[in-house]
């Protein structure tokens, strides 16, 4: 797979989190994100269905098998996280935001909720 990930200043650990955490996410790779997955998390995926606790993340992967991720910006301040982007599989482009609200501030905080928004085209 294609991973393209924003440049930054390398001053803040959780943009490393959050990208590798999303990355996970596009491949489907529920091992991954499990570390980083609080037991009590709530993820929405907003227009569908919010799914809630550990086995959550296993509900909102995306279906395609992705050739191509894209991480456009990841911004992180405190709890907070956002990330977009999009991933492909050739022909069906998924356009994706994340919102995320970790459980505290340290870097070992795990994702309490996440507010997913997705958009699915066809690639050009």
């Amino acid at each position: 797979m294609e991973i393209t990930l924003p440049t930054d200043c390398g001053n803040a650990p959780r943009i490393a989190i959050v990208s590798d955490f999303v990355v996970a996410w596009a491949a489907g790779d529920i091992d991954a994100m499990s570390p980083w997955i609080a037991d009590d998390v709530s993820w929405s995926i907003i227009g569908a269905q919010t799914h809630h606790g550990p086995d959550a993340a296993e509900a909102v992967v995306p279906e395609l098998s992705p050739v191509r991720i894209d991480i456009a910006s990841v911004i992180t301040h405190g709890r907070l996280a956002s990330c977009d982007g999009f991933l492909d599989d050739g022909t069906t482009r998924i356009s994706f935001s994340h919102a995320f609200r970790f459980s505290n501030t340290t870097k070992t905080g795990r994702v309490a909720e996440v507010r997913t928004y997705v958009i699915e085209s066809q690639v050009d």
